[in-house]
């Protein structure tokens, strides 16, 4: 009788859910498929397939968690189809019988559950942007130019090998339609093969294939024509476009909304509207940071592409489909109530959480893991050529893995430090059945998160101290703040196990001349703590030390970079990097690269830099120059004859995502 009431409770809360969202979960249709709701997960690369291309167990896990989470249609990542236009070591192949085998399994896999998720598949040539490191071949485009400084030359395409792509474009949707998928999608976007006809910068051709718009868009418009003579008018075709190129000279919104219109007369059934691509001259407006960053991490706002897609849904009759840092269900009800668009495309958070879907639909949005848009596990690892992680789900990538089983039998366990590796742990380990005590030193959960939470642009990663911490609540986790701890306090808790994830602890310099009141690490300045005043020289200028010289930066203050490599922000990705280089240029902040700090001399700050001593005027000197790991605790533990367990930065200071790793796989050790 209880199991039914509470059934009853969860359907009418999910019921009102739905009421609250009743555009995002309203079925609609692409072509001749009708989708159970407006929702898509849009394609990313993962790097999951085997270096020849071959789906594996681990691809079709993770594709099948997600159609399990509740989308009504997934976007599977670009697949390449021609040897010279593969784009990563670890990209699906389309090219041989063996692939089409594979990705049968994972359209098998998909439909097999039966809950009416539709799976389109991406065709993609990487043009100009592939590498012969990569594929053994030169890149093809249709001029020999460059996509992008220090790119290689690429081959300029014959008239024959265009004849020649455009029939593999079409064989590779006629080996999807084989595989099982429900729709294919070409990729449109971001400077590769097909987008590089689009663009005067990228294509000097003279001939049919060139010249004015209608040579330009040639390529692709044979392409769809061919596909559909191939495989009909029923079967859902839709492209990837880059709505606006956002760099000087680029194609801008009216120029690709009259590509739509041609692509949407011969034939497609929906767009996919993106932005941005590489080379050029990026557009160096940080009130629109999404313009310079094309990968769209945290300091980006979110919902940044919708303008643009809801340009092109005015001007045409075909499905849009919007992307770009839609990180909810509410705002993907907001954009799509406003008519700004047909359906929203997720990425990231889906990697955040395969369910968000469904625990929105269920109402249970507390229990969403939510995506910070980091990039550490995804983009950065994805240009590195790595497979793909997340810094706030360590399940990813792991979903056909064994299950850990629950405990057997039940022990006491001691967390100790709240941090991301501590709250990991003590959630993994009480969803495994253990008692578990968590306890932190401080007055707040979150160690180090609360403190990278600071930096402008960086206040998204409070949104996953917020869930662990109702986690821990609702999971039944013990949390004693303000406790620092000693081995008697262990002692008395008399555990079974202990995870110790009590963090590091900065590092300073010794300074000739430097008095210690004027001399701070990172930590305090972003902790809050009172300072002497600027100006400020930064010692240090990894991400932590850029963060805070633009945190002291923005509040007014006058500071000085000092790094001793090369360049800054050297652990930091691409977009990154330009992004502080904007920051720092527009506010005045003096760099110093391939510079020491020797001596201060008063009020005055030596810098060594190649044969020369640079004197700079210095109130406070903030050290950011790395941590050490904190694990006193962890000899004495052990000769206790405690089982212990490090994890986090008190084994080595890293990353967020190798903290909540660790804390996981601690979870699994009890």
């Amino acid at each position: 009788m209880t199991m039914k009431v509470r059934d009853n409770q969860m359907n009418q809360k999910g019921d009102s859910v739905i009421m609250r969202y009743p555009t995002v979960f309203q079925p609609c249709r692409i072509g001749d498929i009708t989708l159970k709701n407006r929702l898509a997960m849009s394609q990313m690369t993962m790097n999951y397939a085997t270096e020849e291309g071959m789906v594996t167990d681990k691809l079709i896990a993770y594709y099948r968690e997600r159609a399990k989470g509740g989308v009504g249609l997934i976007f599977v990542e670009g697949t390449y189809f021609t040897p010279e236009g593969k784009g990563y070591i670890r990209q699906i192949g389309l090219a041989l019988r063996q692939h089409v085998e594979g990705l049968k399994r994972l359209t098998d896999a998909v439909h097999g559950l039966k809950n009416d998720t539709k799976i389109f598949l991406q065709i993609h040539h990487a043009g100009g942007r592939a590498s012969s490191k990569i594929t053994g071949l030169q890149p093809v485009a249709p001029s020999a130019v460059p996509p992008y400084p220090g790119a290689e030359t690429p081959q300029a395409l014959t008239s024959d090998q265009i004849a020649g792509l455009i029939e593999a474009h079409v064989e590779a949707a006629a080996r999807a339609k084989e595989a099982g998928f429900d729709g294919v999608d070409i990729h449109c976007a971001h400077g590769y093969l097909v987008p590089s006809f689009f663009s005067p910068m990228t294509n000097h051709r003279t001939d049919e294939y060139g010249g004015d718009l209608a040579g330009r868009t040639r390529f692709l418009l044979e392409t769809i024509r061919g596909i559909r003579k191939r495989l009909g008018n029923a079967y859902p075709l839709t492209i990837k476009i880059s709505g606006d190129e956002y760099i000087e000279g680029g194609l801008g919104i009216d120029e690709m909304i009259g590509i739509a219109r041609l692509a949407q007369d011969a034939g497609i059934d929906g767009l996919i509207v993106s932005a941005g691509t590489v080379g050029g001259k990026k557009l160096d407006d940080l009130n629109e940071a999404h313009k310079v960053m094309r990968t769209l991490p945290m300091m980006t706002r979110t919902a940044c592409l919708v303008p643009i897609a809801a340009e092109f849904k005015k001007a045409l009759h075909i499905p849009v489909v919007t992307v770009g840092r839609i990180n909810s269900i509410a705002l993907a009800e907001e954009i799509l109530s406003q008519g700004k668009a047909d359906i929203a495309a997720i990425g990231r958070p889906l990697l955040a959480d395969p369910e968000l879907p469904k625990k929105a639909a269920e109402g249970r949005e507390e229990e969403i893991r939510p995506c910070i848009a980091c990039n550490e596990g995804c983009y950065k690892r994805i240009l590195g050529q790595l497979d793909v992680r997340c810094s706030v789900n360590p399940m990813l990538g792991k979903e056909a893995d064994p299950a850990v089983p629950n405990a057997d039998p039940a022990k006491r366990v001691v967390v100790v430090g709240a941090g991301p590796a501590g709250m990991e742990a003590a959630c993994r380990t009480r969803e495994r059945g253990h008692d578990v005590t968590l306890i932190e030193k401080g007055g707040r959960l979150g160690g180090q998160l609360l403190l990278a939470a600071v930096p402008p642009g960086r206040k998204e990663i409070e949104r996953f101290t917020t869930y662990m911490g109702g986690w821990l609540k609702r999971g039944g986790v013990k949390v004693i703040l303000n406790k620092g701890v000693s081995l008697s306090d262990i002692r008395q808790l008399r555990p079974d196990a202990v995870v110790l994830a009590t963090g590091a602890q900065p590092c300073t310099l010794a300074i000739p001349g430097l008095p210690a009141d004027r001399g701070v690490t990172a930590w305090d300045v972003l902790s809050g703590k009172t300072l002497s005043g600027g100006p400020y020289l930064v010692v240090g200028a990894g991400l932590v030390g850029c963060e805070t010289a633009d945190l002291l930066s923005d509040r007014g203050e006058k500071v000085t970079l000092v790094e001793m490599l090369p360049e800054i922000a050297c652990d930091a990705d691409k977009d990154t990097k330009a992004y502080f280089d904007i920051r720092f240029q527009n506010k005045g902040v003096r760099i110093y690269t391939g510079a020491t700090l020797t001596g201060m001399e008063d009020r005055r700050a030596i810098i060594h830099q190649g044969l020369e001593d640079i004197r700079i005027e210095t109130g406070t000197v903030v050290f950011s120059v790395g941590a050490k790991p904190d694990d006193l605790l962890y000899e004495d533990l052990k000769s206790m004859g405690i089982d212990v367990i490090k994890a986090g930065d008190c084994v080595k200071p890293r990353k967020i995502l190798d903290s909540v790793e660790e804390g996981f796989l601690a979870g699994n050790r009890v």
